[in-house]
């Protein structure tokens, strides 16, 4: 199984997922003598990277004419930021009769998102942004702590972080901050909205090297590895502490044979953030093959610990069973997910396709309804719909 970690604002990162079920241990003890991070970039062995066409940092948040006139006609004469910040999200869902789509795959500057009105998470949050800061908010963005979550793209999971924007107040007016402290969040995923994770604040320069990350990680998946390899190295160039972009260069080298330097990017991803367990899985799996057991073993019984409580752990279990045929386990880790997290209808679009697969079309409907009933966007709800459509006519 090829596993991918990308932010559901989303930030990709590479995963290969190992299925060990052990006891629960302490963080693993590996030996090593970590390669320095300098000496880790090896062009060499993707001499067509220089050839790829970078996306211009400059251009990721740019505002076109057209986007400035739609921000300060329909905001800047709103004095309360709180209010302004509301009047940008409503705005920016009305602009078409569709409004805002989600599309997991759409990694796009803000101009590219404003036109196209569909984009992930990522691109949709960094809009928002250009639009906020044009408009004279003060914006920052914070990494929500959301727990594990896996997205299938072909042979590959995707593994999500989350990214959103917080409204402190105003830059130019007498409104310098928001009355009473009380701050405004400005996020895509309703589910996350109603949660009360954990909160980090990041750096403009983190989101930049989130969203070259995304793109090579894409690229990847597409089996493009020059374009991956110079996306990876600008993401790293732009923010060399991104623990994600680390692990998904040290996948890159595995699949083309230097396990040094798979090691040596696992373990610099391991350094700059000791809970990326998508590297710690990484690594145990090269180990393993490189017959180190006993250590391969350790890092197995961690990640088994710190996923056990994780419907959607379960979900990607469900996703790996059913791409391999074997439907009925499938089964077994989606009812898990879905009595786990009640509310996700992803665990229960995986429940729908796979009893459709064993020709159960009356259980496959109602799940597809459940899934359809709980979607939090308004594009995907429509996809069900057309699902539900397609299996009322068998």
């Amino acid at each position: 199984m090829k596993d991918i970690h990308l932010s559901r604002l989303r930030c990709l990162s590479l995963l290969l997922i190992a299925f060990f079920m052990f006891a629960c241990t302490s963080i693993p003890k590996i030996e090593s003598n970590p390669i320095p991070a300098s000496v880790l970039l090896h062009d060499s062995i993707f001499p067509a990277h220089k050839d790829v066409e970078l996306v211009d940092q400059k251009e990721i948040f740019a505002l076109n004419d057209e986007m400035k006139d739609f921000a300060r006609g329909h905001l800047m004469w709103i004095e309360e930021p709180k209010i302004r910040a509301e009047a940008l999200l409503r705005k920016l869902f009305n602009r078409s009769p569709t409004g805002l789509l989600y599309n997991q795959g759409a990694n796009l500057t803000a101009q590219q998102t404003f036109s196209e009105q569909s984009a992930n998470c990522l691109s949709l949050t960094i809009l928002a942004f250009a639009l906020a800061d044009e408009v004279n908010l003060k914006v920052n963005f914070q990494e929500v702590e959301i727990p594990e979550y896996w997205v299938r793209d072909g042979e590959y999971n995707l593994l999500s972080r989350h990214v959103n924007l917080v409204v402190i107040g105003d830059s130019k007016t007498k409104f310098q901050r928001l009355w009473g402290g009380q701050y405004t969040t400005i996020d895509f995923d309703p589910y996350v909205v109603k949660k009360h994770f954990a909160k980090e604040i990041i750096s403009k320069q983190r989101v930049t090297a989130m969203f070259y990350n995304n793109i090579g990680a894409a690229a990847l998946t597409q089996g493009d590895y020059n374009v991956a390899y110079a996306n990876f190295k600008k993401s790293i160039e732009v923010d060399k502490e991104f623990s994600a972009v680390w692990g998904n260069l040290g996948y890159l080298y595995k699949i083309h044979g230097m396990k040094n330097l798979a090691k040596a990017s696992y373990l610099q991803s391991i350094k700059h953030d000791g809970e990326n367990y998508n590297a710690w899985t990484n690594l145990g799996i090269l180990l393993k093959e490189q017959g180190n057991e006993d250590e391969a073993e350790q890092i197995a019984r961690f990640i088994e610990r710190v996923r056990a409580n994780n419907p959607y752990y379960y979900a990607v279990l469900g996703d790996e069973a059913y791409h391999n045929g074997n439907y009925d386990k499938a089964i077994q880790h989606f009812k898990k997910a879905s009595d786990m997290q009640p509310k996700e209808h992803e665990f229960y679009f995986g429940l729908a396709k796979t009893y459709y697969k064993l020709g159960d079309y009356e259980r496959s409907e109602r799940y597809l309804t459940k899934a359809k009933n709980q979607a939090s966007f308004p594009d995907i709800e429509r996809k069900y719909a057309n699902k539900l459509r397609l299996l009322s006519k068998l």
